[in-house]
């Protein structure tokens, strides 16, 4: 019966729609599988609590830890059960396992020992494949990995900072579903790796984030050799940086590529390489290691393989003589 029919006002007409459409997405979720969470760290809670969220029925969390597992289940909804892992495969037949990367496969030894023999359980590492779960692959269990290609601090960060992101996710086709499913609940991409690539996925992770954080680190040290404070120097070098970043996104690494490589200036490069010998060796060598690859990125520029051969002499003469001193020192 249309409501404007019964003669009711305006706000409880809101009112009315409001409970009816909260009614309907408890209903939804009722109707589906419920979904259990290991681990208590910043990405298992922040992923447990936008899963709850977004319709999916988390019912439990376990942890090694009672106290921090009522923490974090508290956080995801007051209704979620803290449990002990072997409690698991009675409550919930989707398993979200969040935790270090040396725990994953004994969270799989456990849960299996503890009777899970269908359902899906995904991990949240990058850097290890389905064969992490082989315990519960072994059992029966579809399996898979579903990696927030994010970086995470604390649960209210993750929060925000997992919703619209690429997910890495790979394994077996139950498993995949899951992580898609989930992947555009948070309004994600979905990037399929295949399973034995995985080490080449996450390394390339790696270097988008971790190594830009040596790279800021070693410019701040060159610039404290010219007398520039760390802090300044920070400050100073972040609007380089980001340009840098938006441009390569923007346009691609090689047209955003500016500098002396892609100018094939080797009189600069060798000026930069004197002044190297004052740095750490660790930054001299991240400076030649990154000159190297913006040498072959230059060439897609059409660099002159004159200017290539200048480069790479005095990057080999440098080499050379760092080889050197390190067998006098021995």
């Amino acid at each position: 019966m249309d409501v404007l029919a019964l003669g009711v006002g305006r706000t409880a007409r809101v009112n009315i729609l409001i409970c009816c459409g909260l009614r309907l997405t408890e209903t939804v979720k009722a109707s589906r599988p419920p979904v259990a969470i290991v681990g208590t760290g910043a990405v298992a809670q922040a992923l447990g609590r936008l899963l709850y969220l977004h319709g999916e029925r988390v019912v439990a969390l376990a942890s090694r830890n009672r106290f921090r597992a009522e923490g974090a289940a508290t956080f995801i909804d007051p209704s979620v059960r803290p449990v002990a892992c072997a409690d698991l495969p009675s409550l919930a037949g989707r398993v979200l396992i969040a935790v270090r990367d040396e725990g994953i496969t004994p969270v799989a030894e456990e849960l299996a020992r503890a009777g899970m023999r269908t359902g899906v359980a995904l991990h949240t590492c990058g850097a290890k494949g389905p064969e992490a779960l082989a315990p519960l692959k072994r059992a029966g269990v579809a399996c898979g990995v579903l990696h927030p290609l994010q970086t995470v601090v604390t649960r209210e960060q993750g929060m925000k900072s997992l919703k619209g992101v690429t997910y890495g996710v790979a394994g077996d086709g139950p498993a995949i579903e899951w992580a898609e499913d989930i992947v555009g609940r948070l309004e994600g991409r979905a990037l399929r790796v295949a399973a034995g690539r995985l080490s080449s996925y996450h390394a390339g992770a790696v270097m988008a984030s971790n190594a830009l954080v040596a790279v800021i680190d070693a410019a701040v040290v060159l610039m404290g050799q010219a007398g520039v404070e760390r802090e300044a120097a920070l400050r100073a070098l972040e609007s380089l940086a980001r340009a840098s970043i938006d441009n390569v996104f923007a346009n691609g690494p090689s047209a955003a590529l500016t500098g002396p490589i892609v100018r094939g200036d080797a009189e600069t490069v060798a000026a930069h390489m004197d002044a190297l010998d004052e740095a750490p060796p660790t930054v001299a060598a991240l400076y030649v290691a990154a000159a190297r690859r913006l040498i072959e990125i230059a060439r897609e520029r059409d660099l002159p393989e004159a200017s290539v051969r200048a480069l790479e002499s005095v990057l080999g003469s440098v080499r050379l003589k760092a080889d050197t001193t390190t067998a006098k020192s021995a």
